[in-house]
């Protein structure tokens, strides 16, 4: 029987040690402790584009000749006041050449529109976005959308010679002498149409300089849009310079 309590008494002590080991003595906290949580930060989009809305128009004219024509238009995808604006900007000024189209296939009429397209440049920071309206009078007509793609902010042509690290004066003097050179080499010739003085003076105005749509295109090289006057053909032509 001295024995067996003694034994027993060794086991007791065993299962008290084990115990207070596990638990902790009662003046000990219990700390639990977890894996820190690490995270991530937002890996950027592939793209800020998509497109908007494309169709193919197939047609044949009153004479028999067959033509193909395609309209594409984008939408920037940029969650943003800015962009949303931009978006209902591009459909409220093309939409309509979707419908002029089926209407004029369905009558066997030539397209008024040629083709309808864009082009744009996307980085971590900028996208800029060309979009070309070609008309069957050989005629374009362009808008030029530029974002920060971290901010959604649609940027002026200055905030985007800012953000690409050029002066926008220094761009400005740039565009001012590539005009001035196309406008001779188009229409300096023997030939010269007529108020060529005048129409040079308003192309080369300071007024028709600033509307000029500055963009990148798609190897990020800044260029412009800018207005041509002239007394040749409707009188006025959009052109793209790169600067």
């Amino acid at each position: 029987m001295k024995r067996f309590r003694t034994t027993a008494t060794a086991l007791a002590a065993a299962l008290l040690c084990l115990c207070t080991t596990a638990c902790g003595s009662p003046s000990e906290a219990v700390i639990e402790t977890t894996p820190p949580v690490v995270i991530q930060p937002a890996k950027a989009k592939d793209s800020y584009i998509t497109v908007g809305l494309s169709e193919t128009f197939s047609y044949t004219d009153k004479t028999g000749n067959v033509y193909n024509a395609v309209y594409i238009i984008p939408k920037i995808d940029i969650d943003s006041e800015d962009a949303e604006a931009a978006n209902e900007e591009i459909n409220e000024k093309y939409l309509n050449d979707f419908a002029s189209a089926n209407n004029e296939v369905a009558a066997h009429n030539s397209l008024t529109c040629d083709s309808l397209d864009y082009d744009c440049y996307q980085d971590d920071t900028l996208l800029s976005v060309l979009i070309r309206r070609v008309y069957f009078s050989h005629t374009v007509d362009y808008s030029v959308y530029n974002f920060n793609v971290k901010t959604g902010r649609r940027l002026s042509s200055e905030a985007l010679c800012e953000a690409v690290g050029k002066s926008y004066d220094s761009a400005m003097a740039t565009l001012e002498s590539k005009l001035k050179y196309d406008y001779a080499g188009k229409y300096a010739t023997a030939s010269q149409p007529k108020n060529y003085e005048e129409d040079l003076k308003k192309t080369m105005s300071e007024d028709n300089l600033k509307a000029s749509l500055f963009f990148l295109d798609s190897k990020g090289k800044l260029n412009a849009v800018c207005k041509e006057y002239t007394s040749v053909g409707t009188g006025e032509f959009s052109v793209v310079l790169s600067l």
